[in-house]
């Protein structure tokens, strides 16, 4: 890594995966701890739980899970971090932007894991595979759209990048829609709510109402939240609560979050999470260098 200029990027739901953290358990003492106190915070066994195809995809589960691995690689990584980037911005996709608190330190594991644990269940609560459905679509990258196509029952959920949003909403009118509006290539995503769409109001009251007590830490780094590009540097921690709460039913704004931080092509990606996912959404012409952090393999530059 030749230069000092990083964006940290953290994976959201959806790359979860039954053997995550595996190699790091075998490795270290700590990590099998950190297991164990997990399951004890949550109420149950988070590495059984991963094993469980039925579990695995539940939000109230996969979110707690996701947080627990990628907390894993930010710690260890993380001083080797600051001591080689002194520029560093960090960016999370919908449950990643918890990551990069915890990253932060705007929180410790312990205080975030339940924040998430929070999380997950508000969200849960509109989670009814019969009754939701949401879409990647790939598109042209120059093909504009009509955001007045959307709204009465189909949402804009996710604006990955110039090639793939997300749509979401209830199931019979976002099949409606898609027959009606051949507007790119629709792939079907596994999950059973309308996230980050006005469907959702109810979990983040919900969610809001669970962490309205929570004393956040000021963060000392830029930190691009989803919701209108807020910098949470910029932002009372009296506000983060609010913030989050904002973001469980608002769009997730990731091509605009990756073209403000790229800034230049002196400049170092690395994604932290179980699966290499957000660097598949960079320009196609950067030509700086990017990296992905999902097990000991990855991370053995540290």
């Amino acid at each position: 890594m030749s230069n000092k200029n990083l964006s940290l990027l953290f994976t959201g739901q959806g790359s979860q995966f039954s053997q995550m953290g595996s190699d790091f358990i075998e490795k270290y003492d700590w990590v099998k701890e950190r297991y164990n106190l997990s399951s004890n915070l949550l109420g149950y066994d988070i590495i059984k739980a991963q094993h469980d195809p039925k579990l695995l995809n539940l939000t109230q589960y996969s979110q707690p899970m996701i947080f627990v691995f990628s907390s894993i690689i930010i710690d260890l990584c993380k001083n080797y971090i600051h001591e080689n980037f002194s520029n560093i911005t960090l960016a999370g996709h919908s449950l990643g932007e918890y990551c990069a608190l915890y990253f932060a330190e705007s929180l410790n594991f312990e205080e975030m894991l339940q924040v998430v644990k929070f999380r997950g269940e508000a969200m849960s609560i509109v989670s009814d595979p019969e009754k939701y459905s949401m879409y990647a679509i790939l598109k042209k990258e120059d093909q504009e759209i009509d955001e007045t196509l959307f709204g009465e029952g189909v949402y804009i959920a996710n604006l990955n990048s110039d090639r793939q949003f997300v749509v979401c909403g209830f199931k019979d009118i976002v099949n409606k829609f898609k027959d009606q509006n051949p507007i790119g290539k629709y792939i079907p995503l596994n999950v059973s709510a309308p996230f980050h769409s006005e469907l959702m109001l109810e979990s983040a009251e919900i969610f809001s109402n669970k962490i309205k007590n929570t004393l956040f830490n000021r963060v000392n780094v830029d930190l691009i939240s989803n919701h209108n590009l807020i910098n949470y540097k910029n932002l009372n921690e009296k506000d983060y609560s609010k913030q989050l709460s904002l973001q469980i039913h608002s769009p997730v704004m990731w091509s605009d979050t990756i073209k403000k931080v790229c800034n230049n092509d002196n400049q170092t990606f690395i994604e932290i999470g179980p699966k290499k996912t957000l660097l598949n959404f960079l320009p196609k012409d950067f030509e700086g260098e990017k990296y992905s952090f999902s097990n000991i393999q990855d991370i053995s530059i540290v």
